[in-house]
């Protein structure tokens, strides 16, 4: 969940569960919002984010893929048992 946004400095924070990180959004990072294209000014406190990033060589973190709203819960589709016909 996103703790802090810097629109100005175009990064965010998180509060993960054994540390908070800041990501820097970049030019070249992916930004969706259910199945639309979002930008750097649809991250809001509070919003729910996944995605991937880079670690720079300085211990920065570059956002390269950020999916705004919830995850998407599976759906698990129980696999049908064969049934015990008999043949005559």
């Amino acid at each position: 969940m996103v703790s802090a946004v810097d629109q100005k400095n175009r990064t965010f924070t998180i509060n993960g569960k054994q540390a908070t990180r800041l990501f820097k959004v970049t030019d070249k990072t992916s930004i969706t919002k259910g199945v639309s294209t979002a930008a750097m000014k649809d991250i809001a406190l509070n919003e729910e984010v996944s995605g991937a990033y880079l670690k720079n060589p300085d211990g920065s973190f570059e956002a390269k893929m950020v999916r705004l709203g919830p995850m998407d819960k599976k759906i698990v589709v129980p696999t049908p048992k064969p049934s015990a016909t008999s043949k005559t």
